[in-house]
């Protein structure tokens, strides 16, 4: 049971997270007003999740390729959504009874 918390930049370049973070932590850490999330479930247990900027979209933030990749391995074949921004991914339980 690997545990995976990191964030994941758009100019591909990761950095490990120690611990739980507050989600206001994360907001400011990738410069969103509002997270979504987006389950990794093909990462196994414990379930991960990738939080990301709500806006990106709107936002025009550059395509995130790692994030995208991440994304995309849980969907169901021809589906072409890009992820934009920084994001993080954490362990669900992290904030599952937030």
């Amino acid at each position: 049971m690997t545990i995976i918390r990191k964030l994941i930049r758009t100019d591909g370049t990761e950095d490990e997270l120690s611990g739980p973070h507050a989600i206001g932590d994360i907001e400011q850490l990738i410069g969103a007003d509002t997270l979504d999330t987006v389950a990794l479930r093909h990462l196994g247990n414990p379930l991960h999740m990738m939080l990301v900027d709500d806006a990106g979209h709107s936002k025009k933030l550059p395509v995130n390729e790692k994030a995208t990749e991440l994304y995309l391995e849980n969907c169901r074949p021809h589906t072409f959504h890009k992820i934009r921004g920084d994001v993080v991914i954490v362990p669900d339980g992290d904030y599952a009874g937030a």
